[in-house]
């Protein structure tokens, strides 16, 4: 190396030194503020707000969101804050230091709209005599007329984008060793749009689909287009996940009385039923949204827990109380679950012919699991575009069964097509996310989080090692270890194919041993599916033809309608043990099909033999008064099922038809079946004929909660022994499970005709809310009653004389002469995933070894 490269090397080191040191005195010197202004009334953040330091000439305006960042280094330790309707502020700072995460709530001042003062200060606020209420009240009035709903039919193109980011997520790449091995992560970093921080997106879910509307008769239909995931997510979605968050992020309409949200129904600030009552509104400005002038109405919740909104209303100045555009966001202290800074904003446009029509969707939020660790931010945008309100093709497009439709090439669209179509582009980080996900597909840790997600969500374990390369799933996982009286402590070994081995054919089932009973108990099933299945049997819209071959113990009087029987939470038994029990050989043929109107019908052809086990005996007693042992009984039947369910929401899980996050009930569901035995057909006993009818809703009570309810009714036709009859479904499991009676036992009562009712009040904190203190707590009320009348006819009555009936077990005896029924108070929102019910038993009361009353657990998550 020569002198003179030695000696510009010296000079240009020596530089760096001099301006590293320059640039660390001046940090060191600098006074930093950053954060957000929002209105103190509402809590929403106040874009284009001017904050500056006081008595300089250093300032700047909030964007979007509220949020600003200032910095200077002349020693100055006051921020100002101010904007027109707002009583300005001053705050403090810390010399030298960074000022971050400032939450500044400015309170709106006196407002002269129209020669009406309007002062909106909690302690005077009133209804009577309040031009905001008079403003709100037009509103309302109008709706119906400025809702495009209020035209014959329209058809408008839409575009989705929900993207899901780790939130505020800056590690330290140089100095922590793990993720030192990740820095290609940085390449992958962008910013929120809602808080400024930065993010890295994981997920991106777009929708290209075409919506139409007909007012009379009301009809509703989408037809899909494209769809397409990118992202960790989309080798782990069976339709849950895409089912779910449809479900969670469901666009918004001001005009109902109630907004569908979070799978919630939060009262709306244009309600006709609540508005005026659950809401206090603020005049605060008149101002010019796109080119239309407006009045900025503010509104919030009486009570900050309730299901309500917090926000901003933009009315047009026209005289027709047009909505303009709009911002929710949930209170500070909503009784909430999981959720952080929920935005949802929409702006409205005007078409040529003077209909209002919405624009755009943005709904921003940030959520987690547990509070203080790492959040998810997420991004749901819709555009809409291209309004027409003459429907091209209405007869075709209003004749399709179902609200929904996807198009077979959905799924398969090339990124020209997407290039082409979509409304708005990716940003630069969401378009090379498949990327990211090719990188960390090389870091064993990430593998194994992926498959731990696998489990957790599907309950089987992946045999392959891709999921488009699996064949056969091991599972399900929370039924390998159970017990019962009769097996003592149970293993079960099962799995199922999946459709890369065959999309039409599938395989499934299990091996049981039970260690005290000392027997091998299966299940075997094998279903054709006329349908072409992407993964799994039960993917919607099934059209599958099964058979089934089994051998195992059951309880009867005991159905877990919602989870299997090995469930391992469904071991731990409370009160007497249940010791009637039987060993079942079944051999079923079943048909099901789905249609996409709600309908589904389900026949079958079923032999069965059942084997009295445990304590459980079938005796006879003949005409000379001797009693005999029948070892088991065989029943051949015909079967048939209609299940109509308009406008439910719900995917094809592995089991099935499956409702989402099993609380999605707002449509009607109606069941009706017959089964007709058949005596002789493969050594059946027996003819009969028993039919079984249920309706079930849930009813919203706007702000109240809501009520989960079912009617059943049934009756068995013919004379035949008790395990033919109706055994009313109990559960003697610490568990809370749907449709059984809990303080009821096993084989407690036999029918052979019945009327229950089941209902569920949910009162989401309504009442506990508003006591001090305990609404600190978030909990929740729920109340409920179930109830079953019915009788046993003299026909099925073995007390009769009826040689040809078994004799009841001891302890069974015939519902009749008065109803059964119990009621329960309960708890949940408990560390916001427990629900803690106590039961108490009604009637009956003097029957033997009963318990009048119990504690049933469930793990609930919800909203």
């Amino acid at each position: 190396m020569n002198k003179k490269t030695y000696y510009t090397g010296y000079v240009l080191f020596a530089g760096f030194l001099l301006l590293k040191s320059v640039f660390t005195l001046n940090a060191q010197n600098l006074t930093t503020a950053s954060g957000t202004v929002r209105d103190s009334v509402t809590g929403e953040p106040l874009s284009y707000v001017s904050v500056f330091f006081e008595n300089s000439t250093i300032g700047a305006m909030t964007d979007d969101y509220g949020n600003f960042t200032l910095q200077n280094d002349k020693g100055l330790t006051t921020l100002g804050v101010s904007s027109l309707g707002y009583n300005k502020k001053n705050i403090p700072l810390t010399a030298n230091r960074k000022n971050e995460n400032l939450d500044i709530r400015l309170g709106p001042s006196s407002i002269n709209l129209a020669e009406v003062l309007v002062r909106p200060t909690r302690e005077r606020y009133s209804r009577k005599n309040n031009p905001a209420v008079d403003l709100i009240r037009q509103v309302i009035d109008h709706k119906d007329d400025n809702r495009i709903e209020s035209k014959d039919e329209y058809e408008v193109g839409v575009y989705e984008k929900l993207t899901l980011s780790l939130d505020n997520f800056n590690p330290n790449f140089e100095k922590n060793k793990f993720w030192n091995k990740l820095k290609f992560i940085k390449n992958y970093m962008d910013t929120s749009e809602l808080t400024g921080k930065p993010i890295l997106t994981l997920s991106v879910r777009e929708t290209l689909s075409d919506s139409y509307y007909r007012k009379n008769p009301k009809t509703q239909k989408t037809l899909v287009k494209a769809q397409q995931t990118q992202g960790i997510d989309q080798t782990i979605d069976e339709g849950g996940i895409t089912s779910n968050l449809q479900e969670i992020f469901r666009s918004v309409n001001l005009f109902d009385n109630n907004i569908k949200i979070l799978l919630n129904n939060f009262v709306s600030p244009l309600s006709s039923l609540l508005a005026t009552s659950y809401y206090k509104y603020y005049i605060m400005d008149t101002l010019d949204v796109s080119g239309d002038a407006c009045v900025d109405l503010a509104f919030v919740p009486v009570n900050s827990q309730g299901y309500g909104f917090t926000g901003r209303l933009y009315i047009t100045l026209d005289g027709k109380y047009s909505v303009k555009k709009f911002r929710l966001n949930t209170p500070k202290n909503i009784n909430l679950n999981f959720i952080n800074n929920l935005s949802i904003e929409q702006e409205f446009k005007r078409t040529p012919d003077s209909t209002w029509v919405v624009d755009t969707e943005n709904t921003h939020l940030n959520f987690y699991l547990i509070e203080g660790t790492q959040q998810v931010y997420a991004h749901q945008l819709r555009v809409y575009s291209n309004y027409k309100f003459q429907v091209e093709k209405r007869d075709s497009v209003f004749g399709l069964l179902g609200a929904v439709h996807i198009l077979a090439e959905a799924t398969e669209r090339p990124d020209t097509y997407w290039v082409n179509n979509r409304f708005v582009p990716l940003s630069k980080k969401e378009d090379v996310l498949d990327d990211l996900l090719v990188e960390l597909r090389k870091i064993p840790v990430f593998n194994v989080l992926i498959k731990t997600a696998e489990i957790l969500i599907s309950g089987y374990i992946q045999t392959g090692p891709e999921r488009e390369l699996n064949y056969f799933d091991i599972g399900p996982m929370n039924t390998v270890f159970s017990a019962n009286h009769l097996e003592g402590f149970r293993i079960r070994v099962g799995g199922m194919t999946t459709a890369n081995l065959h999309p039409h054919l599938f395989a499934s089932g299990y091996l049981a041993y039970g260690m005290d009973d000392r027997k091998f108990k299966y299940n075997a099933k094998l279903t054709y599916s006329f349908d072409k299945k992407k993964y799994h049997e039960g993917e919607n819209p099934v059209n599958n033809l099964s058979f089934l071959q089994e051998y195992d113990v059951y309880t009867p009087g005991q159905d877990f309608l919602f989870t299997s029987k090995d469930n391992m939470f469904v071991a731990w038994k409370v009160g007497e043990p249940v010791t009637h029990m039987n060993y079942v050989k079944r051999s079923l043929l079943q048909y099901e099909k789905d249609w996409l109107n709600g309908l589904t019908l389900k026949t079958w052809l079923r032999n069965q033999n059942e084997e009295a086990a445990g304590t459980l005996q079938y005796l006879r007693r003949d005409e000379d008064g001797n009693t005999h042992r029948q070892r088991s009984i065989t029943s051949s039947e015909v079967g048939a099922q209609v299940r109509f369910a308009p406008g439910e929401r719900a995917y094809g899980g592995r089991k099935g038809k499956e409702s989402l996050f099993n609380v999605s009930k707002d449509a009607p569901i109606f069941k009706l079946s017959h089964q007709w035995g058949i005596k002789g057909v493969l050594g059946s006993d027996y003819n009969y004929h028993h039919t079984e009818f249920s309706a079930e809703k849930r009813i919203w009570l706007s702000s109240f909660g809501h009520i989960d309810t079912q009617f059943k009714a049934g009756k068995v036709w013919n004379q035949v022994p008790f395990p033919l009859l109706i055994l009313p479904n109990t559960n003697q499991s610490i568990t809370i499970q749907p449709e059984a009676f809990h303080m009821m036992r096993a084989m407690e009562f036999v029918a052979d005709r019945y009327v229950s009712l089941n209902a569920t009040y949910y009162l989401k904190g309504w009442l506990l809310n508003r006591i001090p203190l305990i609404r600190w707590l978030k909990f929740r009320e729920v109340v409920s009653f179930n109830g079953i009348y019915g009788n046993l006819s003299d026909r099925n009555n073995p007390a009769l004389g009826h040689s040809n009936l078994f004799l009841l077990p001891e302890g069974t005896t015939g519902l009749g002469n008065k109803p059964y029924m119990e009621v329960s108070f309960g708890l949940e929102n408990i560390f916001k995933i427990l629900r803690v019910d106590y039961y108490r038993r009604l009637s009956w009361l003097d029957h033997p070894n009963i318990r009048k009353s119990g504690i049933r657990i469930a793990l609930h998550f919800s909203f």
